[in-house]
Formats: structure tokens, C-alpha cells, sequence
């Protein structure tokens, strides 16, 4: 009972963490909340929308583009049948997070320990087993974002009342996407290695533009297709695990993609499903538009307005060396979130095949 009431204390001491950590972060990006909780809403006023697309009960948004056809399509992609995952490591109390989040915390339960001290026996015959256990944010690694898990003007996808997320999304949880899935043709858009000169990374701060996307394929030499899974790798995360790195990682200067309508009318035009990056937010986190900052605007028009998914936190280096390596950025591309009811987001492991 005492090691189970220290391990209690520490996941409480986590989640107060989390909750101070919050309260920093509010004060450093959302300070001007009032003054431009209007502001995206005018921005998005007049471009694309997917409510109603596929019907009233839709939970899946821009999913529902990768159907059975689609995955024949990522399956023709695949020539040698090298296989990738991009999870990043879980490790106890190590790992980029958002500000107001904490590390994965790893626990065992049961392990050699207990039987070596003779207070646990083993199972009838001789067997031992372990046991552990986990506190973690759902977004505390590699995950992938619930559509309802950005929303602007109290609506969440959908145009359902933001009211359903609280104790738990009612509405467009990750849950209903882990029953659809994540299957089919994948392109990994190397900018870090296309703009980010001898170091192969992008600056901090960094906007990715739509031209600076275009361009990168054309330099790859591959073509992005309608339905496309878009991988963007801007070199971020590996500063974050590399010792004395040229520039040191921040949370809230990681490059990414930066809004416009250009962007969001072309992802919208291309049909694409579902984008994914090696970085926190897949965006830029605070933007300057027009004189004004937002914070993750693309959230808003992206998953809130298109039901595109967005997916954060993966490792792109190796994939990205194999493919400068081999010159194919496009394979079949798959991913299974968790089937986590009413959650917001959820862990998972993506699998890359070549």
C-alpha cells in the first residue's frame, strides 16, 4: 500500500505540474485572448467548409476520403517493402511536449523486486510476472488529434455546441477515428532538408508555406496526388534529442506550417485527408497575420472547419534519409489511433512501408 500511495502522489504532483504549466503558458500566449478570440472566425468567414459533406451523423471529416480505393492506391506505392515506424520513443520523464502537458510517467506495479524481498510469491508452479503502468497526456508523444479537439466561435466540427467536450468530446472523438483508420498513400515532404541549407533543418520560427510544400515535391521529383497523406518533415524534433544542437528547441518556435487561404483552399481543393509533421502542432503555434497574432489558427480552419486530421510528434529523420537515399518519397502509409472514447487525442505508432 506505501508504494502504491507514493505512485498516487506522483501522478497527482504530474497533474498539478500540468495544470501550473498551463497557467504559464496562458500568460506568455494567450494574454491577448479577448482582443482576437473574433479573429479567426473573420479570417474563415468566407472558405471551405465540410459540415454536412457526408451527412448530418459524419464523425470522421475529411477521413472519409480514404476509402477501399485509397488503400489499393498506398498499396501500389510500395516497391521494396521496407518497413518504417515514426513513433518517438516513451521514456519515463523524457519527451517533447506542449507547454502544460508533462512527460510520459512509466511505473511498474509488480516486477523482481517484490518477489526478492519476499513480498510477493510466485504463481502456483514458479511463474513471476510484472505489471505497470502508465500516466501519460494522450497528446504526450507521437499521437494523433481528435477533430474536436480545436474549435473556435463555440463550434466544434460539425457545427456542434463546444459544450460536448466538456467531461469528455460527446461529439468527434478520437474514438471514431481509431474505427476508421489511417490507410493509404503517403508523401513525406522533406522542407527541412529542401530550405534548411547544410544543417538540414529549418529555423526556428520557420513559416512553411504552400510554395515552400510545391516546391519541395518538385525538388523530390514526386508528384503530390488528390487523397494524399502529406508527412512534413521540418527537422524540428531531432533538436529536442541531439546534444549541442545549432539552435536549441523550443516548443513555441518550432517551424511549421504558417496559415493562409492559398493553403487552406489547395488542402481543401486536393482533398487531403489527413497531415502530419515532426513537430508539436503541425503549424507555427503563434502567427503573425495582418498585424495580429493567433495562436494555432490552422487547427481552427483545418480540423474545426475541413475535418482534416492533424498528427503530431513524429520521427521523420530516418525515413527522410532513406528516401534522399532511394529518391521515393511516396509508400503506403498507415496509422491506427487508440479507440479511446470521448478522448481528445490519442497515442500511436505509424507504419510507413516503401
Amino acid at each position: 500500500m506505501k508504494i502504491m500511495t507514493t505512485k498516487l502522489g506522483l501522478l497527482i504532483g504530474a497533474c498539478a505540474s500540468g495544470l501550473l504549466g498551463v497557467q504559464a503558458v496562458s500568460n506568455v500566449v494567450y494574454a491577448d485572448d479577448h482582443a482576437h478570440k473574433s479573429t479567426i472566425e473573420r479570417l474563415q468567414q468566407d472558405m471551405p467548409n465540410n459540415w454536412g459533406r457526408w451527412g448530418e451523423d459524419d464523425q470522421i471529416g475529411a477521413l472519409n476520403y480514404l476509402d477501399a480505393e485509397q488503400a489499393r492506391r498506398g498499396n501500389a506505392a510500395v516497391k521494396s517493402g521496407k518497413v518504417f515506424t515514426l513513433q518517438l520513443p516513451m521514456t519515463h520523464g523524457v519527451g517533447p511536449v506542449f507547454p502544460g502537458r508533462v512527460p510520459t510517467m512509466h511505473f511498474m506495479s509488480q516486477d523482481e523486486g517484490l518477489y526478492s524481498t519476499n513480498k510477493l510469491e510466485p504463481l502456483a508452479g514458479g511463474v513471476k510476472y510484472s505489471d505497470d503502468a502508465v500516466f501519460m497526456y494522450l497528446q504526450g508523444t507521437t499521437h494523433v488529434d481528435a477533430l474536436g479537439h480545436a474549435w473556435y466561435a463555440d463550434k466544434v466540427y460539425g457545427g456542434v455546441s463546444s459544450e460536448s467536450t466538456v467531461h469528455g468530446h460527446d461529439h468527434v472523438d478520437v474514438g471514431v477515428l481509431g474505427n476508421h483508420g489511417v490507410v493509404g498513400r503517403g508523401v513525406l515532404l522533406d522542407v527541412g532538408k529542401h530550405k534548411g541549407g547544410s544543417v538540414g533543418r529549418l529555423a526556428p520560427s520557420s513559416c512553411v508555406t504552400l510554395a515552400d510544400l510545391k516546391a519541395t515535391a518538385a525538388a523530390q521529383n514526386v508528384t503530390i496526388e488528390k487523397r494524399d497523406i502529406l508527412l512534413i518533415r521540418t527537422g524540428s524534433i531531432a533538436r529536442f534529442y541531439q546534444e549541442n544542437p545549432d539552435a536549441p528547441w523550443d516548443a513555441m518556435t518550432e517551424p511549421g506550417l504558417c496559415y493562409s487561404h492559398d493553403l487552406i483552399e489547395w488542402i481543401d481543393d486536393m482533398e487531403i485527408p489527413f497531415i502530419a509533421s515532426d513537430n508539436l502542432a503541425v503549424e507555427l503555434v503563434p502567427q503573425d497575420i495582418d498585424g495580429e497574432t493567433l495562436v494555432i489558427p490552422l487547427h481552427g480552419a483545418l480540423m474545426r472547419d475541413l475535418g482534416v486530421v492533424l498528427s503530431e510528434l513524429y520521427w521523420l529523420d530516418d525515413l527522410a534519409a532513406d528516401s534522399a537515399s532511394d529518391g521515393q518519397y511516396s509508400f503506403l502509409f498507415t496509422a491506427a489511433p487508440l479507440k479511446m472514447a470521448r478522448g481528445s487525442g490519442s497515442p500511436v505508432n505509424p507504419i510507413v512501408i516503401k
